[in-house]
């Protein structure tokens, strides 16, 4: 198996489970609260990890509690790491709210995450030549993410870009070429394209017109409905596993973990898309981020005929 290297954020979520959500300028009381290791970056490289990559997570923290706690827990999970300390801010923090259906809102406080820079990253110039798959995402400045490409590109690793949140102003061409494959979600979808597609057929479409921009691949995760794609000029769709889901946070950073996974395995694309949303839908079946996200074991022990 090729390595999979992630540059990305790495944040402590605080989730609040709520009952329903409130109106503005409401307080309510919230059920359930907790606190986990967040952060895309984090959470691709723990996905990864546990379904049993070889997987490294290059990042910045903070120097404050909540920094050795992310490390800590990175390290619990047996992640590699290459971390970076910047000792004048806090660690990332996202601040997560959870209705009754597992849907989210989320605020982020990049921290740490915004101040990794492109310099940061020649000193793991090696490491990111040597990953057959880098992951990145658009929780770090676009300039560190832009220079990570360059280094692992020079060296032939397939470079998977997940644009979330969504980039506003949208990227130009000249950005979104910088990567091999996009995955965004229908939204982050809608801002590189200009309308968000609402099915597989509008999104397959969608995925076709951004590789014409010189994409190797385009893959939109389309929730519940499921995913499509675009790949050196095959196009297809899947529809989504049926599980009764209750709560989304990480559900997409699973995905990529788990499709980068599988094409560093050797994988053909179709079957590390099934792959990946299996592992996804799964992890929609827990609470949290990290916590939520199964490792291989649990995913092979699953019955076929509900996440065929």
């Amino acid at each position: 198996m090729k390595p999979v290297t992630v540059v990305g954020s790495i944040n402590i979520d605080l989730f609040s489970y709520l009952d329903r959500w409130p109106k503005v300028g409401e307080t309510v009381k919230v059920r359930e609260t907790a606190h986990t290791l967040g952060g895309k970056g984090a959470n691709q490289a723990v996905a990864a990890t546990k379904l049993g990559a070889n997987a490294t997570l290059i990042g910045a923290i903070g120097r404050d509690s909540f920094g050795r706690e992310a490390a800590d827990q990175l390290d619990a999970f047996e992640v590699k790491t290459d971390l970076i300390e910047k000792p004048d801010c806090m660690t990332g923090m996202a601040f997560i709210d959870v209705g009754p259906d597992g849907d989210n809102m989320i605020r982020l406080s990049g921290g740490a995450n915004d101040q990794l820079a492109p310099a940061d990253l020649e000193v793991f110039a090696n490491q990111l030549s040597d990953g057959g798959v880098v992951l990145l995402q658009n929780e770090i400045n676009l300039e560190t993410s832009l220079k990570a490409a360059e280094l692992a590109r020079k060296a032939g690793a397939l470079v998977i870009m997940d644009p979330a949140p969504a980039p506003t102003p949208a990227w130009p061409k000249s950005t979104v070429t910088a990567f091999d494959v996009l995955t965004p979600n229908a939204s982050e979808a809608g801002a590189l394209l200009g309308h968000i597609p609402v099915s597989l057929e509008e999104a397959q479409n969608g995925a076709q017109r951004l590789c014409s921009y010189g994409l190797r691949g385009v893959i939109i995760t389309m929730g519940e409905n499921g995913v499509a794609w675009c790949f050196e000029g095959e196009t297809g769709k899947l529809p989504a596993p049926k599980v009764n889901a209750i709560d989304t946070v990480a559900a997409g950073d699973c995905f990529n973990g788990a499709l980068a996974t599988a094409l560093a395995k050797g994988d053909k694309l179709q079957d590390a898309i099934h792959f990946a949303m299996r592992a996804a839908a799964l992890a929609t079946t827990r609470k949290g981020a990290s916590s939520s996200l199964p490792n291989l074991a649990e995913l092979e022990q699953l019955p076929i005929s509900e996440f065929a």
